[in-house]
């Protein structure tokens, strides 16, 4: 099995205060699905989303596990999950008072309260002090983009696209990010699709990946340290291994 890539795309930060700001919209706002309805996108705010954002993320994450204690490991990876996301997404002393990363929602127009997707950016070094794991050591400015995740029954309908194009909007203009970047694993055609329409593109090529992440969870040499995977980015891009 092919290992993964690492993607990159091509924009320095404000350390902003430390209140949370929930209605920063538009993003990339909304994105036609193929049902006619509407999707918006905004940040992630307060228990309710961060409970929807892990309950997403565990079913994918257990998506083929069909042992008996399933439903036991999911349960713990929610509570780990949500805790997790409250210090990632609040300022920490690590950072100088800044939040280090940005978590977005998708929602529904006919249904603000129901999370469909999300997805996280690790903010660049310039904005927080402290440098995002999947970025570049050399590049201060560069957002790395990760935990893209969407509800089984909405796949395929263009929300994903519409969280990427979300993200990549507010790295830049919220954040001042000058490149992104991404992990995707080589085999992975339909996210690799994703990205590379999106405009990222390959980057490099590494047999690890170097930190990259899966569902929140850091990853030392990935799922599969042998093979090749793509590193993608926007401004440049990469082959290694990791993404949604």
């Amino acid at each position: 099995m092919g290992g993964p890539r690492t993607l990159v795309q091509g924009t320095r930060a404000p350390c902003w205060p430390s209140t949370r700001r929930s209605h920063l919209v538009p993003l990339a706002t909304a994105s036609s699905l193929a049902s006619d309805s509407l999707v918006t996108i905004r940040a992630a705010n307060g228990l309710a989303d961060f409970t929807q954002v892990a309950a997403l993320r565990a079913e994918a994450f257990y998506e083929d596990d069909r042992s008996r204690f399933v439903s036991t490991f999911k349960r713990q990876f929610i509570a780990q999950e949500i805790e997790s996301l409250q210090q990632r997404t609040q300022p920490s002393q690590l950072s100088a008072g800044c939040q280090t990363t940005d978590c977005l929602v998708a929602l529904a127009s006919d249904s603000q309260q129901v999370v469909l997707g999300c997805i996280d950016i690790r903010l660049p070094r310039a904005a927080t002090g402290v440098h995002p794991a999947g970025v570049p050591a050399e590049d201060h400015q560069g957002a790395y983009l990760l935990n893209v995740v969407v509800h089984m029954d909405w796949r395929g309908q263009g929300v994903g696209k519409a969280l990427m194009r979300g993200a990549m909007e507010r790295a830049r203009s919220h954040w001042q990010a000058s490149d992104l970047y991404t992990h995707v694993a080589a085999d992975n055609e339909v996210a690799w699709g994703l990205y590379r329409s999106c405009g990222f593109e390959e980057h490099s090529c590494e047999a690890k990946y170097s930190q990259a992440s899966a569902l929140g969870k850091e990853q030392q040499g990935g799922r599969d340290a042998a093979g090749c995977g793509r590193a993608l980015g926007m401004g440049s891009l990469s082959k290694e291994g990791g993404g949604p």
